[in-house]
């Protein structure tokens, strides 16, 4: 019995730590891990079609300078909703501000099946590749989750091409720089 308590004090001090922090930079100074970014992403961040659309056109128009993402404070605190790109560059600026040795860093998709592309967050841990993704939409939500441990992105690939979604055809999939800004 105390340890059925224990478990649930210990749930309840784990869920608060990644839900209760008015700013995002007081959630930084209590998360520790990559667990504790995934956590909050995976029960506070929710797809935005409509902002996927409104990227999509401006790429269309201006190309990758077109991509805009939320900065991370803006996404904590007041809208908590965006596209794949808003929640890569979330988790990459959480996770190397929590522990620079994570050296979080972009990873872009090619959908061999036409637009849209999509972006995930690479990091490393325990001396591999891990992936994490919190920014697709319900269709390919089977991407969602840290995935890994990988040797290579060419392993992750082969994750991708093994799941069998709507619309999508892993492409190449490389570390790429975000082409566009923050808005």
């Amino acid at each position: 019995m105390k340890l059925t308590i224990f478990a649930i004090a210990l749930s309840l001090v784990t869920y608060c730590s990644y839900a209760t922090a008015d700013t995002y930079n007081e959630a930084l100074t209590e998360w520790k891990s990559h667990k504790d970014v995934a956590n909050w992403l995976s029960s506070n961040f929710s797809f935005d079609k409509s902002r996927q659309k409104q990227i999509g056109k401006r790429l269309k128009m201006q190309g990758p300078s077109g991509l805009l993402v939320r900065a991370p404070e803006k996404l904590y605190e007041d809208n908590q909703s965006g596209y794949c790109a808003d929640s890569a560059n979330f988790a990459i600026t959480s996770l190397n501000k929590i522990n620079p040795s994570y050296n979080a860093r972009w990873v872009f998709i090619k959908n061999d099946a036409g637009r849209p592309n999509h972006w995930v967050t690479a990091f490393d841990f325990d001396g591999k590749l891990y992936i994490m993704d919190y920014g697709s939409g319900k269709k390919w939500q089977a991407m969602q989750g840290i995935h890994g441990p990988y040797n290579s992105l060419d392993e992750y690939r082969d994750f991708l091409a093994s799941l069998d979604l709507p619309n999508f055809e892993a492409g190449r999939v490389l570390f790429r720089d975000m082409p566009g800004q923050i808005d």
